[in-house]
């Protein structure tokens, strides 16, 4: 009797360290998969953003543990993690214990994070929880892709922040005013909400657009609505945000393009078989199949982080007129997505120069 309850308490112990290390795996594997994607998006949709060089640490929280994949020296250093898995491309490590009690992560910081108390070299570093935590906090997070699309978004931010002008002007120019500044302003401000709204409709109007009369009328108005509602807002709340508002839009409108590109593409990619295998919230894509952007308007629609969308469709505008924007961006750390757009627009409708050239189809 006392052999046969040995026998059966240790096959107990056997299924729970094989569980757990089934556990472990996905996550390497879910892991993998996010950094399999990101030469799909270098090539489709922006050159370089899987270059070693932009990479950035990534700390993966579940509810009891958390995981970084490809931690700096001074990390590995300071907290002695025990590498757990890796391959060519990534190394993941383990810490003996979470870095800290907060619920949810999905975020991308610069430099030392003291909600955290993790102490490394000024870099960018991406916060995530895993799918399962992520899908309590966010209902609509119901498969691993859809996980991922927020993954790559803040993965993004890492990207922009590892260009030294883009973040020195960053850090130079939002200490005083951050992003929630700008969402009080809109929240608090009727005339401000109206306004914004009035200006992206501009902007979708101009993305709509059949022919270059149409384009150049619009965008003539979303220049001046522009100019007048930051004249307001200096004049009424004493504030000048023209500078903040550039950076955020350019920082926040780039990061959901990339976002919503992840979901053009799964429309048309092949399921991963490595990860269907072991994957019960991996879908293979199917709710992507037919995906259309207008079944999503929260990306181009203004809620009180308005410059996301506003910022979103300025991109795709200057993809629709074929303005170069991917080769400056973050190199020149001064430089804006409304600035390539009203540089470029100015010089397009200066005297003699014509109109836009936009096809009956709205292409160039």
């Amino acid at each position: 009797m006392y052999k046969k309850l040995i026998s059966f308490l240790t096959i107990i112990l056997f299924c729970g360290q094989v569980k757990a290390q089934n556990r472990e795996q996905l996550i390497f594997d879910r892991i993998e998969y996010i950094f399999n994607l990101k030469p799909t998006i270098a090539k489709k949709y922006w050159k370089g953003f899987d270059k070693k060089k932009y990479d950035v640490p990534l700390i993966y929280y579940t509810d009891t543990e958390s995981y970084i994949a490809n931690p700096p020296k001074d990390f590995i250093n300071y907290y002695k993690p025990t590498l757990v898995s890796q391959n060519s491309n990534i190394r993941i490590y383990k810490t003996t214990k979470r870095f800290d009690d907060i619920p949810f992560h999905m975020a991308t910081s610069f430099g030392i994070d003291e909600s955290t108390d993790i102490i490394i070299r000024p870099t960018p570093i991406m916060y995530c929880s895993s799918f399962e935590v992520t899908s309590k906090k966010i209902p609509e997070s119901t498969s691993t892709e859809y996980w991922v699309t927020m993954i790559i978004h803040e993965y993004f931010h890492g990207f922009q922040f590892k260009h030294k002008p883009y973040i020195n002007t960053v850090l130079k120019k939002t200490g005083s005013v951050s992003e929630d500044s700008l969402s009080k302003i809109f929240k608090n401000n009727i005339w401000f909400e109206e306004k914004i709204k009035k200006e992206n409709d501009f902007l979708l109007k101009a993305i709509q657009s059949k022919n270059s009369q149409e384009t150049k009328i619009n965008l003539d108005s979303f220049f001046i609505s522009r100019k007048e509602r930051r004249l307001e807002t200096k004049s009424k709340i004493n504030l000048e945000i023209d500078d903040i508002e550039k950076i955020y839009e350019t920082m926040e409108g780039t990061a959901r393009y990339i976002e919503y590109n992840l979901q053009v593409e799964y429309a048309i990619r092949k399921p991963d078989k490595k990860l269907l295998s072991v994957d019960t919230a991996y879908h293979s894509y199917q709710v992507f199949r037919n995906y259309k952007i207008e079944n999503d308007p929260w990306l181009f629609t203004p809620g009180k982080r308005y410059f996301y969308a506003t910022g979103f469709n300025i991109v795709r505008l200057l993809d629709k007129l074929k303005i170069d924007y991917k080769t400056r961006l973050f190199k020149e750390g001064d430089l804006s997505l409304d600035e390539i757009l009203e540089t470029n627009y100015k010089k397009k409708t200066a005297p003699n120069m014509g109109l836009w050239q936009v096809g009956a189809d709205g292409s160039n």
